[in-house]
């Protein structure tokens, strides 16, 4: 087998890998094998092969995260449990009459926590989460 056959094999189980959601790391690193390939392809040397393959790796891996985060379809801005970040949604009402907040496309069981009346439409703002139920001011 010649070498940019290994390489081939290597870019192709790379992007396999990737549908497991390693973030477009192993998709970069199966996109600099396919570089790898060429340059093998051309019969250059081994080390060459290899540092063809780290300078791609090495350039694509931040360049397509970046990419993703920047391109991605949900942009959420949500904040991860005990960080106190202040975000704004609305209260929407459900079929059955219940009160929901809608926070970025989800609705959260929602509560005042000076026990004021809610007004569906309303923007208010999220003091915080208890449990799933955000508590608002």
């Amino acid at each position: 087998m010649l070498a940019w056959h290994w390489w081939l094999i290597a870019a192709l189980l790379l992007l396999l890998l990737e549908l497991l959601g390693t973030g477009f790391f192993a998709f970069a690193f199966g996109l600099a094998a396919l570089a790898a390939m060429v340059v093998a392809w051309l019969d250059v040397g081994v080390t060459w092969q290899w540092f063809t393959f780290a300078l791609a790796a090495a350039l694509l891996a931040p360049l397509l995260k970046w990419l993703f985060r920047r391109f991605a379809p949900s942009q959420r801005t949500s904040f991860l449990a005990g960080e106190s970040r202040r975000q704004q949604g609305e209260i929407v009402q459900l079929a059955s009459g219940e009160l929901r907040l809608k926070l970025e496309g989800d609705l959260f069981p929602v509560r005042s926590a000076s026990d004021a009346s809610l007004t569906v439409g309303a923007r208010v703002q999220v003091r915080r989460f208890d449990g799933i139920t955000a508590i608002i001011d």
